[in-house]
């Protein structure tokens, strides 16, 4: 009768101890192959961002061009004129008024779809997808009239947490790339400026954000 011979421990323990090293070898490739959820939620909320911005700044029913939010004829002079986000006249959209400060800030929010507010702040706020947009930087940002370009205007900023904050249910660490405790690797917040031309920039301190959206979008300079 014939017989058949097994492995022995030390073939086992061979077997076991390469089987470890390619584990070792493959797997941290394997999770830079995975897609960031962050990388990738930066690069989705600048698009949305940059979408949203064009659509207010080219709409003139809501932002007259420089020309038509003249009015020479009472005595203004040039460069008096509003020109971009730096007009808060009336206007309504959706059967809402938006005017003054918080003009933008209401139109920007008014094209999400928000699931929570902050308790204290309306322009604080969590979209349906996980993210927390804070957007009492553009409150006031921009100084109609009395200057002499468009960059005298200001630069609102756009705070934008990618995994949510906290304080409304999202995940940590809540910080941007430069603050103490966060770093390249695990931040989750970057500030997207906006000029009153409709021009976009992402913070120059950002930088890891600026690699993430311009993998797929092309940040305008000013």
């Amino acid at each position: 009768m014939r017989r058949f011979k097994g492995f022995t421990l030390t073939e086992l323990m061979v077997a076991l101890a390469v089987i470890g090293i390619l584990v070792a070898i493959v797997t941290p490739a394997i999770v830079r192959m995975r897609p960031n959820k962050n990388k990738m939620m930066v690069k989705k909320t600048f698009y949305t961002t940059e979408q949203i911005v064009s659509t207010l700044i080219n709409d003139t029913r809501m932002y007259p061009d420089y020309h038509l939010a003249c009015d020479l004829a009472a005595g203004a002079v040039d460069y008096e004129c509003a020109w971009g986000f730096d007009y808060d006249g009336s206007v309504k959209h959706e059967g809402e008024t938006y005017v003054g400060d918080d003009k933008f800030a209401g139109l920007f929010k008014s094209m999400l779809n928000v699931k929570a507010n902050t308790a204290d702040d309306e322009y604080v706020f969590t979209t349906n997808d996980g993210v927390t947009w804070d957007l009492t930087g553009t409150i006031g940002a921009w100084d109609p009239g009395h200057r002499d370009s468009v960059e005298d205007a200001g630069i609102g900023t756009i705070l934008i947490d990618v995994n949510g904050s906290e304080d409304l249910g999202g995940e940590g660490p809540d910080c941007l790339q430069t603050a103490s405790g966060c770093d390249a690797d695990n931040f989750d917040r970057y500030r997207i400026e906006v000029l009153a031309n409709g021009k976009m920039r992402i913070n120059e301190d950002d930088t890891e954000a600026i690699k993430y959206a311009s993998i797929n979008t092309s940040i305008r300079d000013n």
